[in-house]
């Protein structure tokens, strides 16, 4: 079964220029709160099928997704293709930027299937670090664009 959490928050900038911003590795731990360095495999640029490295921050692992989607200024999904220590069977992170009132509505959604001891943990500890991570990854975007 998988779990399902996702925030939004609106900033003052328009949605291409929001959208750059997180998808800019070199940006990317400016924002991400679960990251501290990002890279992406033999591209330049984000596209369908580039990998994007993240070295985790802290206690979070450290994991290797796949751009599934991408369609630039709206929306991007990066699945999980390989981590060390990432207690998921399954794990996705989907961005959404939409044009609201003269500015943008941010989304963040991630969804994951938990594996092993994950599947037991998961309700006390890994969605309210995942939540919490999310809602400070929003908040930094806000900071950034205000």
């Amino acid at each position: 079964m998988s779990v399902v959490i996702e925030q939004r928050v609106s900033v003052d900038a328009a949605p291409k220029d929001v959208f750059a911003f997180l998808h800019d590795p070199d940006r990317r731990q400016q924002w991400d709160a679960m990251a501290d360095l990002a890279r992406l495999e033999d591209a330049s640029a984000p596209a369908v099928g580039v990998r994007l490295h993240l070295r985790g921050r802290r206690t979070a692992p450290s994991w290797v997704g796949e751009y599934t989607e991408l369609a630039p200024p709206r929306r991007s999904v990066l699945r999980l293709v390989e981590g060390v220590g990432m207690p998921f069977a399954a794990f996705s992170q989907t961005v959404e930027v939409a044009a609201r009132d003269g500015g943008s509505a941010v989304a963040l959604r991630l969804e994951y299937q938990p594996r092993g001891l994950g599947r037991l943990v998961e309700p006390i500890v890994l969605r309210p670090r995942l939540s919490t991570a999310v809602r400070k990854s929003l908040a930094s975007v806000a900071r950034h664009f205000s």
